[in-house]
């Protein structure tokens, strides 16, 4: 096969074709002539057709490169047909099965085939024999002799390996019969250019493969070994050591799973009861079939759950369908420690209203700035609810929404004014939805075009009049649609609810004195933007804010207080789902958006510098390790060396002074005391010389060095203050596109049991310590669908197939919840599945539940309890790890400033000279909008 960048690249997959299926028959594909590929998209047809026209291509067999696909195909063609015809084909077998199974390298290969098949033979090869009269012909190879055939060994002068009863052929390649004779074997001799290194070497690469693991065997391709009737199946021992190799590299793990589960089907087949046993020990242990998984995969296919909790035995498989469905789960903990117990109830909101109750506090935190709101905590709002008398929290929170929702009608009003469908939509928007739009007793401007236009219907065009005609079309099918409704005392459309609201919306509520009767204002929004499906809601709430007919402002101020905890909430999730859609929260949530934007841009310019600072640390430590290696063996060889010298030198000396003292005693009798003193004294200066030379040199190689060391040592102080400095703004950023991150919020993950975890505080103008909690939120009703799912027979058919099996249901998932200690969510998780599957029952829906983490030692528990190997807890693990600085500060500033509002709450109780209500400065009552 041609590669590219010295790999193979592999062809595109067939597509499945059923000839039962409409769709299948009737597909269009495209064919390429050249590999054979059938692709279904046409896009990537023509990538792959100009993949291969690409001279990018390189010869296997010759190692040609800068070729198209069609001509290293033809090169390796034409060399393969070169190699076979020159190889005798008698040989080509002999040589594949001395090949296989080596676990050596290819130069070494070729080498101990050379030598073997250099003076050995087989039956019918082809090659020269020297006949007695000393002349070479052509003859073949009938066999080994005999021992009764085999002549003296005297005979010959040199030497034999072997006998070979060998016959002449003529050139018609046919035998004569009478030259049969049995020569020793170095009266053999093949052609040279039918046997050589070169030739086998290309043979072997062409018809032989092998693995990329350390120790791998060459074995035969399956076409070759096919032709040639060779059994490619491994040894036992290569068997084991394949497996071995592959469970530690993650790239062929699940083909050593496949091979191992293939391997244990094929065991049992074995006539020897003990091999059998030892390939099940081998080949089942649970442990080893686990070290072959690609982690993480589905939390709930995680074998850890479905084997014993040693560790050893076999994998129970508990798909839909299979003996292990209606089976016990062996270890329901997965070995892993309990999950922490949160606090479910350790709040005064009712547990139908907890959810509805985070959304408003988080509306009204992460739109704060746009909604011109001071933002508050989660506990302060709770208590707010709660609290007996009016409250500037409360009241500022709808002060806030009313006056987004006020603003967004002042620019509907303005634009319904106009023609065409902007206007009708403005309009449409105005009255088209909420209860005033399905009243009967109320006049809404239907014909509002017609009757507001000073053009008469001659002076229009027919595009015009039919535009006209459209939208009033459109205005009146909404009108043919309302919906009668009983109108209640003081409910929706009441006359004492009319006069109390009326013109609500004629301007934003912004001094002292206009918020005084905002109650009214609520009333009013109420009463003309209630929607449809909560009316009987809606109109009990009324009735409870208009207490009487000719109810005064106090009156109403009162009852609003009054109102239960679950009431005002409903009231804030109508007003939020109302302020959401104006322009305030709208235009503020496109900023957020653009710096969402910029914000990935530097997010992937701080990624870019994060890969710069790694090269050059990596440039810097593979330079620091080659001067290091080079170094060493120079150290040692200098070491060497020096003893050598060192040894030499004392002979030397000892030679040297004999020298000296035998020229000294002839020197005497011819010199003067004079001038000997003289000699020695130049021969000291010159080794005091040299001496000083060499200790300046020394000094000069140390002062480089330490000068590399010294730049060394800047350039990495350099890079890890650049990757402190990265690693901050890093940090900056996640930050901000999580405040900026508005547009939804999202959960940080889900776990196993598909429970979601939200963190609300620090996104948008929420607090840093908001809440102080970690929300946990029962499963969708789609995931627990899904979870019904897997008890489908056919729920994995359309998923590949693993070798530890797959994990169970409803059934798999209750035991398992049980099993870690959570009776009350696998409570819920059936009666949930009863009424999710019959819903027209009259039994009541069960409401879903929410829990909460408040302590740090939890949070760390609760990352003791999640299986990584999973992938949605993998994920969730992750997302934890990088806010738990965050949510463990949030935590234990919430709990700072619980001690100190109980603190403040005693000094006031003791405080009894002051008629006022004095309230302390980080109390709740004491809050002020500081935006409005």
């Amino acid at each position: 096969m041609p590669l590219l960048k010295r790999k193979r690249v592999p062809p595109v997959a067939c597509p499945a074709y059923d000839a039962d299926k409409k769709e299948s028959r009737n597909s269009t594909v495209w064919y390429s002539p050249l590999t054979k590929e059938i692709f279904q998209d046409y896009s990537e047809y023509l990538k792959r057709i100009g993949l291969y026209r690409k001279r990018i291509w390189q010869c296997e067999s010759t190692g040609k490169s800068n070729l198209t696909y069609k001509e290293a195909l033809e090169s390796e063609r034409v060399e393969k047909e070169r190699v076979q015809d020159k190889l005798p084909e008698q040989l080509q077998k002999q040589v594949l099965l001395h090949v296989q199974f080596q676990t050596t390298r290819l130069d070494a290969v070729v080498e101990d085939v050379y030598q073997y098949f250099s003076n050995r033979y087989v039956d019918g090869e082809i090659l020269n024999c020297v006949w007695d009269d000393n002349i070479a012909y052509t003859a073949k190879v009938l066999g080994t002799a005999k021992q009764d055939e085999i002549p003296s060994p005297d005979t010959f002068d040199q030497p034999v390996l072997g006998y070979y009863k060998v016959q002449l052929i003529d050139e018609n390649a046919e035998g004569i019969e009478d030259c049969i004779k049995v020569v020793p074997h170095f009266k053999l001799k093949r052609d040279r250019l039918a046997f050589s290194k070169n030739l086998l070497k290309k043979f072997i690469k062409e018809y032989t493969i092998k693995d990329s693991y350390i120790g791998a065997p060459w074995n035969i391709r399956p076409d070759t070994a096919k032709r040639f009737g060779i059994d490619t199946k491994l040894p036992h021992d290569l068997q084991i050591a394949k497996e071995i190799a592959y469970s530690k590299s993650r790239k062929k793990r699940t083909e050593a799973a496949s091979a191992s589960a293939l391997s244990s089907t094929t065991s049992l087949n074995h006539t020897n009861a003990q091999e059998e046993e030892e390939d099940q020990s081998i080949l089942m242990d649970a442990r080893r079939i686990e070290s072959t998984l690609k982690y993480p995969m589905e939390d709930l296919n995680v074998p850890i759950y479905r084997r014993d909790p040693s560790g050893s035995g076999q994998i129970i498989d508990m798909t839909a369908g299979t003996k292990g469905h209606a089976m016990d789960v062996l270890n329901p903990t997965g070995g892993m420690p309990l999950r922490p117990e949160p606090n479910r109830h350790r709040t005064t909101v009712p547990e139908a209203s907890y959810g509805a109750f985070l959304m408003v506090w988080s509306f009204l935190g992460v739109f704060s700035h746009p909604l011109k709101l001071s933002p508050f905590t989660l506990d302060d709002f709770e208590n707010a609810l709660h609290h007996h008398s009016p409250t500037t929290l409360l009241i500022e929170s709808n002060i806030a929404l009313l006056n987004a929702i006020i603003k967004q009608r002042d620019r509907l009003k303005k634009e319904s004014l106009g023609h065409g469908s902007t206007a009708v939509q403005a309009m449409h928007s105005l009255y088209g939805t909420g209860y005033q739009a399905c009243r009967t007793n109320t006049s809404v401007p239907l014909p509002f075009i017609k009757e507001t236009s000073p053009t008469s219907s001659s002076d229009l065009s027919e595009e015009e009049e039919e535009e006209e005609e459209e939208d009033e079309t459109v205005w009146r099918s909404s009108r043919s649609t309302m919906i009668q409704h009983k109108i209640s005392e003081r409910g929706c459309g009441s006359k004492e609810v009319e006069e109390i609201g009326l013109n609500w919306d004629h301007g934003t509520i912004d001094t002292e004195e206009e918020r005084l009767g905002w109650e009214d204002i609520l009333i009013g929004f109420m009463n003309q933007l209630a929607p449809v499906e909560s009316l009987l809601d809606i109109d009990r709430i009324l009735s409870l804010l208009v207490p009487r007919l000719g109810s005064n402002l106090e009156d109403r101020e009162r009852a609003y207080v009054e109102l239960s905890l679950s009431d005002k909430i409903k009231i804030f999730e109508l007003l939020s789902s109302v302020a959401n859609e104006s322009y305030v929260v709208k235009s503020y949530m496109e900023e957020c958006q653009e710096q969402m934007t910029e914000l990935r841009k530097q997010k992937i310019e701080l990624s870019r510098e994060r890969r710069r600072i790694h090269a050059e640390r990596r440039e810097m430590e593979d330079k620091q390790n080659e001067e290091n290696h080079t170094q060493n063996p120079d150290t040692a060889v200098s070491d060497s060396e020096s003893d050598d010298d060192s040894n030499a030198s004392d002979n030397d000396e000892d030679s040297a002074l004999l020298k000296a003292q035998r020229k000294a005693e002839q020197l005497s009798r011819h010199e003067s005391r004079q001038a000997t003193m003289k000699r020695r004294q130049q021969e000291r200066e010159e080794r005091e010389a040299k001496r000083l030379k060499l200790h300046h040199l020394q000094r000069e190689e140390a002062r480089v060095r330490h000068q590399e060391q010294k730049l060394r040592n800047e350039a990495r102080k350099r890079l890890d203050e650049d990757e402190r400095i990265l690693h901050k703004k890093e940090e900056h950023v996640e930050r901000d596109m999580r405040k900026y991150s508005t547009h939804r919020i999202k959960p940080l993950g889900r776990d196993k049991f598909y429970n979601r975890y939200y963190y609300l505080d620090d996104i948008g103008g929420t607090l840093m310590h908001g809440s102080g909690k970690l929300f946990v939120q029962c499963p969708s009703d789609t995931d627990l669908l899904n979870l019904k799912e897997r008890d489908q027979k056919d729920c994995t058919a359309d998923h590949p197939t693993l070798p530890c099996g797959r994990g169970g249901g409803v059934k798999f998932v209750t035991e398992l919840l049980i099993g870690q200690g959570m009776k009350k969510e696998a409570e819920y998780l059936a009666s949930r599945l009863k009424y999710l599957e019959h819903p027209n029952d009259t039994q009541e829906p069960v409401n879903e539940w929410w829990e909460s983490y408040d302590e740090p030692e939890d949070l760390k528990n609760l990352l003791a309890w999640l299986n990584p190997k999973g992938v949605r807890e993998f994920i969730l693990k992750r997302e934890l790890e990088k806010q738990l600085t965050n949510l463990s500060n949030g935590m234990k500033k919430r709990v700072s400033d619980q001690l100190a509002s109980n603190k403040h709450d005693m000094m006031r109780r003791n405080t009894r000279s002051k008629t006022t209500p004095q309230f302390p400065p980080g109390s709740w009552l004491a809050y002020t909008n500081k935006l409005a």
